[in-house]
């Protein structure tokens, strides 16, 4: 498996929802299907795209033209605003490095919600992958596995017919008619939006159509996610994003004066997105993310912990861990897809014990923390 090239570089990829705040006044009615033409009054474009006759199909070229290097692009389609219904396109991508597909529910706080093709993975796990967007923030190494990634064999280099069905809270996308993913539960706080069409190395897409039907129901919806295992660590008390100088001499002085915290509950699987607290850039990309831990007793208690993608951990004020999970860090296949790979053994004092992660992730997969305990510990976590 081939590092993938999306943390990589500047921000660049940041403005995969360019157009978002575009004119959104046409309402489609609803269950009439709208075929989006391909030309330049329809479409709010990012980058470097093209209208382009191929094979023909009327269609646009999203990204470089062959034989260029690679570098991302989008186009929205102008006066649609999208909650709920079916978009469907047809897609030719060679098989090479991209990560072409589609945006849903782009909203004007660079929220939404993205699906996209891996050519160069084609079979592999991760050939698919769902991505929410938060604050403008790309969340795939925080969202991994069953409902977001999934295995498929595309034929690259012949069109291929891509249909979203996306409801309420969960989408079914298939490919050529065969189920490609099945998003139990789509994960941004984005409800209604733009639609657009995204790639970095040239995809062309044709006969975009988009279908909004109102209350369109799930005809097999997942059960609610279970509550999180005893020991984990619930919610999290999350600062804006700052400077990391700031945020480390904060942390090692317990120093939280002026700080507008929010309370951001933990995702399903125990990871907090501290994108949640706001957006992050201009040379602030630290959060601090903070928790309480209660002890009856002076003890060394194991934490499981996760992060992305670089944590210093202080527990009172001392700082017990650095270290970084960045993709390619571990080694040269590893993503950067948090977990809870590491273990830190926490000398708690009796009564109240504060823990502070200062996360920094100058890319663009996701900034996290995650920790858990053993539920048998005799712990309170607050």
């Amino acid at each position: 498996m081939t590092p993938d090239p999306r943390p990589r570089g500047a921000r660049a990829s940041r403005h995969f929802l360019i157009g978002a705040a575009a004119a959104l006044n046409l309402l489609v009615p609803a269950a009439i299907a709208e075929t989006i033409p391909m030309s330049a009054e329809r479409w709010d474009v990012a980058g470097d795209t093209a209208f382009v006759v191929q094979d023909g199909r009327q269609a646009i070229r999203i990204g470089p033209a062959p034989g260029q290097p690679p570098r991302g692009a989008e186009a929205h389609v102008r006066g649609l605003t999208f909650t709920t219904g079916t978009i469907e396109y047809d897609m030719l991508s060679p098989a090479i490095y991209d990560f072409a597909g589609f945006i849903f529910r782009a909203d004007e706080q660079s929220n939404g919600e993205l699906f996209y093709v891996r050519p160069h993975q084609n079979g592999n796990p991760d050939s698919t992958q769902y991505a929410p967007v938060v604050n403008g923030s790309l969340t795939w190494q925080i969202f991994s596995g069953d409902g977001f990634t999934s295995q498929h064999r595309f034929n690259y280099g012949q069109w291929m017919h891509v249909r979203a069905d996306i409801y309420a809270d969960s989408a079914l996308i298939t490919i050529d008619g065969t189920p490609a993913l099945v998003i139990p539960h789509l994960k941004s706080r984005s409800r209604s939006g733009a639609v657009g069409l995204t790639s970095v190395h040239g995809a062309l897409f044709a006969n975009v159509s988009v279908t909004p039907i109102a209350d369109y129901r799930d005809p097999h919806p997942a059960p609610p996610e279970p509550p999180l295992p005893a020991g984990t660590v619930a919610a999290w008390q999350v600062s804006p994003a700052m400077a990391e100088a700031e945020a480390m001499a904060r942390a090692a002085r317990g120093d939280w004066a002026g700080i507008a915290w929010q309370r951001i509950a933990s995702e399903s699987h125990g990871v907090d997105d501290l994108s949640l607290a706001g957006a992050d850039g201009d040379a602030r990309h630290t959060y601090i993310a903070r928790f309480s831990l209660r002890s009856p007793g002076a003890q060394t208690a194991a934490m499981e912990f996760g992060f992305s993608d670089k944590v210093h951990i202080y527990l009172n004020g001392r700082l017990l861990y650095a270290g970084h999970d960045e993709q390619g860090s571990r080694d040269y296949r590893f993503l950067g897809i948090v977990g809870f790979w590491d273990t830190l053994f926490l000398p708690l004092r009796a009564g109240a014990n504060e823990i502070a992660f200062v996360v920094t992730d100058e890319t663009n997969g996701g900034t996290a923390a995650a920790a858990r305990f053993a539920a048998d510990a005799g712990l309170t976590i607050d």
